[in-house]
């Protein structure tokens, strides 16, 4: 507690970024400033699709649902609320980066971010960017980065703005959301609260059965604040906590056998000094951030195993601009020092300091290509060079061209080397070389983009049954010889508005075939067709929307057996919402939303039933 005093408290005195070329006599609008500008600069041919708060507020139950119907990811979920892993274009949950704010926050012990542990509704906005080279970052998302930002505002006289979002549905699920957000000339506070909590019995389709033992609660608290110190340079803080509980619901035939629960306890803090002047843009960062887990094998005993990491980490990026070259050249210089450990692992230790390297070029307005290259000096292990390239052609005709390529590393994760019974020491870092070429259309209110990607990873780091012979029946971490991911996506938006009604239309479709080079087999839990849309239509106070999902059959085994396929499935949602009023200082809306409103039989993790129709109605407050 003392410790989040001390981060809010310097908060008071601190954060944000400056308009660019402001003179003392220029008279201030609203200047919105995104935490991680990097996202927008850096993704020269890179796709990236921005979530902002009208997707969000459609989409409150969990982070899971709202990528599941609005990204070409795959989500595994261990029952509804369970703990939930992506695969962004067939590669593992590792190989996809969840980026807060400008900094990687995946878990050192496990290398990945759990979905049903982060709050939606608390972010401003949320990009995902597709492809490997996002290096400034860390060099192991092969697949793709999903951005979730913190906006800070500031406004020419003090302006006070209040949020409250309440909700509850079915299986007895309740959910609460306050957002304050305070702001004048040369300071900006936003304070967001968010509660939720469900008992999660729906009924198991086909059974006799409800979701036993499926309940969760979980709280979030987020502080930022930001400060102009003068007109060139801002300090900001980001500061987030977040507890939550989940039970592990039962599997069938016997899902009443289960009894455990899961603890999550997370804090992150990130202090930013920013200076910007003339063509040189400076970035000082320091962070602390703390993961810790507690599984309950018995629900009512004391009695838990554990695991916490603590990551400490500094980060200084100059730019430097050459208006008459058209042309921006960035370093980034990192240190992090990470602790972790569980009751079965001794604390370990992992050090690594990263140097970055970006150009970026601008050629007779033909085309733009963005060259990164970044090293990495890792106490525990020898990691190769990581380069990127990207290239966007001007637009001809409403077309332009998009290519991008990567050559990336991961180097194991504590879980990988050191799970006790289960991990293997002998693991060496994965590489992969990966490459994508897109075209896109854009006129007026339509845009289409279409790509083609390859993949091709070596050592390629995944568990499976029987991956050890010595431990024959037991999931252990392995090197793969080589495996290929190669697929085409389709991404798709159109925006129409006449008169009082207005039309939003989107569409993802991701084909995908990744494959073990050595057995010719296909990847577990990797679909080969994945495609969901979404429609919406908005008449005066009214609106409405539509949104489907569809997921192809998915191989659960390395073997590829055909006894434990994920068949196909199609879900659908509907809603709605009726602004009551709507002016200046009060807005006021109420909304309702049907999941799965065909009551689809479906599962993403064998033996473990999603849930059926169910309903949701919520109400909409700001003043």
């Amino acid at each position: 507690m003392k410790r989040q005093l001390l981060f809010i408290f310097l908060g008071i005195v601190t954060n944000t970024i400056c308009s660019q070329n402001v003179s003392t006599g220029t008279i201030l609008k609203e200047v919105v400033v995104v935490a991680d500008q990097r996202i927008a600069e850096n993704s020269t041919g890179y796709k990236i699709r921005t979530l902002k708060d009208s997707i969000l507020l459609k989409n409150t139950e969990s982070f899971t649902a709202l990528l599941r119907f609005n990204a070409p990811i795959y989500f595994k979920e261990y029952g509804a609320g369970g703990t939930s892993t992506a695969s962004f274009r067939g590669t593992s949950a590792s190989n996809t980066a969840v980026i807060w704010n400008g900094i990687n926050i995946n878990s050192i012990n496990s290398g990945q971010t759990g979905f049903n542990s982060l709050t939606v509704s608390l972010f401003d906005q949320i990009d995902i960017r597709s492809g490997g080279g996002s290096i400034e970052y860390g060099s192991g998302a092969i697949g793709g980065t999903i951005h979730l930002s913190d906006a800070l505002v500031y406004r020419p006289k003090k302006t006070i703005q209040n949020q409250f979002v309440a909700s509850v549905g079915s299986f007895s699920t309740y959910r609460g959301l306050y957002k304050f957000k305070m702001s004048s000339e040369n300071f900006s506070l936003k304070i967001g609260f968010s509660y939720n909590q469900s008992e999660n019995d729906y009924k198991l389709l086909g059974t006799r059965f409800k979701n036993t033992n499926g309940a969760y609660h979980n709280s979030n608290t987020t502080v930022t604040f930001g400060y102009r110190t003068s007109l060139f340079s801002q300090l900001k803080l980001y500061s987030t906590n977040y507890k939550g509980t989940r039970f592990f619901s039962g599997e069938l035939p016997n899902p009443k056998a289960a009894n455990d629960k899961y603890k999550d306890i997370n804090q992150r803090n990130l202090l930013v000094y920013t200076h910007e002047k003339d063509n040189i843009s400076q970035e000082l960062k320091f962070g602390f951030l703390t993961q810790e887990y507690q599984y309950f094998g018995d629900k009512d005993s004391d009695n838990f195993n554990f695991g916490r990491t603590k990551r400490y980490l500094s980060n200084y990026s100059i730019a430097y601009r050459l208006p008459e070259w058209h042309s921006t050249i960035t370093s980034y210089s990192e240190y992090e020092s990470v602790f972790g450990k569980t009751d079965g692992i001794v604390e370990k230790n992992r050090r690594q300091f990263s140097q970055s390297f970006e150009y970026q070029q601008r050629v007779q307005n033909l085309f733009s290509f963005d060259i990164k290259v970044r090293k990495d000096l890792n106490s525990d292990f020898k990691v190769p060079v990581s380069l990127a390239l990207g290239v966007q052609s001007k637009k001809i005709n409403h077309v332009s061209f998009r290519a991008n390529g990567s050559k990336n590393y991961r180097v194991p994760t504590f879980n990988d080397l050191y799970w006790p019974g289960q991990g293997n020491q002998n693991l060496i870092p994965e590489t992969a070389m990966q490459g994508e070429f897109g075209v896109v259309f854009k006129k007026n209110k339509m845009n289409i983009d279409v790509s083609v990607f390859y993949i091709d990873a070596k050592n390629k780091i995944v568990w499976i049954p029987n991956g050890d012979s010595e431990r024959p029946g037991v999931w252990t971490p392995m090197n793969l010889a080589n495996t290929e991911n190669r697929g085409i996506e389709l991404a798709s938006n159109y925006t129409e508005v006449f008169g009082h009604h207005a039309v939003t239309a989107n569409v993802n479709y991701a084909y995908t075939i990744a494959k073990d080079k050595r057995t010719n087999t296909f990847l577990m839990f990797v679909p080969k067709h994945l495609l969901n849309s979404s429609f919406a239509y908005r008449f005066k106070q009214v609106g409405l929307f539509y949104q489907q999902l569809f997921t192809g059959k998915t191989f659960t085994t390395a073997s590829n057996s055909k006894d434990f396929i994920i068949s196909s499935f199609f879900v659908a949602n509907i809603g709605g919402d009726y602004s009551i009023i709507q002016n200046k200082n009060q807005k006021v809306s109420i909304g309702f939303k049907v999941n799965n409103v065909f009551n689809e039989n479906y599962v993403t993790q064998p033996r473990r039933p999603m849930p059926n129709r169910n309903f949701n109605l919520n109400i909409n407050y700001k003043f």
